[in-house]
């Protein structure tokens, strides 16, 4: 059985997306126990509330709902499955959720596997970057039991802004994977657009003022398009997770029998950043590669 209310929490993975989670979740009220493997990453937390935990399995330990925020699918594992992960802190009854990017073919697998073991499994990645998460502009994707939706609803309702059932397990994965790729594609659109623009020399401002004003506007270009022109790629969405995120989604493709030649192609450009070192700036650095090659910005050794 289910609980039929959840009280307590506990955050596995503090990183970019997991400490806002954590923070938001505190804010709400809810008594939240968090662990990772990076020990500033509790400690930055520990003045505004958090119980610190030893490990994914103490951090597992006596919660409700357990939220798992990590990198990849491999960390995920380790996590979860590996010594001292979450499942030998786990019991019946208890709802696992993993709110990252994860390859739906393995958390329809997760699924089956705790669902053996008495443990509710759901794949709820969030549409939103770091920044956004930080505010709670979150959109909640969810893949899994009806019912159990309707457990973690309101603790998700209260710390994003919209909770949306997708339908079965690894459903909410897929649509993150969609989410994404669409994402990248816009941003290819952008750089090709302002690339163009900036070559020909039109005024930046002007250029980013007409762009977001109309058809062609974005939340991308809103949100980076200054950036962007001005050669600022600080990360708030890495090229490294591009990569990963891109290769998930075409890897479905390819199981599915569906051609994506465009995002092949960008998984191309992306590719060359990580290639040349650039893999940990924002994802956007792909514009650096365009202006190099529309020789107005000389190529770094």
């Amino acid at each position: 059985m289910v609980a039929k209310e959840i009280r307590y929490v506990s955050v596995v993975g503090l990183g970019l997306m997991g400490t806002p989670i954590a923070s938001l979740l505190m804010k709400a009220g809810y008594p939240v126990k968090g662990f990772d493997i990076v020990k500033k990453q509790v400690s930055n937390l520990v003045p505004l509330g958090l119980t610190p935990a030893k490990s994914a399995k103490d951090a597992a330990r006596g919660a409700d709902l357990v939220i798992l925020s990590m990198p990849n699918w491999d960390a995920l594992l380790q996590a979860v499955e590996g010594k001292d992960g979450v499942l030998e802190g786990s019991h019946k009854g208890q709802i696992v959720i993993d709110t990252s990017t994860s390859p739906p073919w393995e958390s329809v697998a997760m699924a089956k596997k705790l669902a053996s073991k008495g443990i509710e499994w759901m794949d709820v990645p969030i549409s939103g970057s770091s920044a956004q998460a930080r505010v709670g502009n979150m959109v909640f994707m969810v893949g899994g039991k009806r019912s159990v939706f309707e457990k973690v609803k309101p603790v998700l309702d209260r710390i994003g802004k919209k909770t949306v059932y997708v339908g079965k397990h690894g459903d909410g994965a897929t649509m993150k994977l969609v989410i994404n790729h669409t994402l990248y594609l816009n941003q290819a659109a952008a750089i090709e657009g302002l690339v163009l623009g900036l070559k020909a020399g039109l005024d930046p401002q002007i250029l980013f003022d007409v762009i977001t004003s109309g058809a062609a506007s974005s939340d991308l270009l809103l949100s980076r398009g200054k950036d962007m022109i001005a050669g600022n790629f600080t990360p708030k969405g890495p090229a490294r997770l591009a990569i990963k995120d891109l290769r998930l989604s075409l890897e479905t493709a390819k199981q599915l029998g569906v051609m994506l030649p465009v995002g092949a192609l960008y998984l191309q450009f992306l590719l060359q950043t990580q290639y040349n070192g650039w893999d940990r700036e924002d994802a956007t650095v792909v514009m650096r590669l365009y202006k190099q090659l529309a020789g107005m910005e000389r190529r770094r050794r």
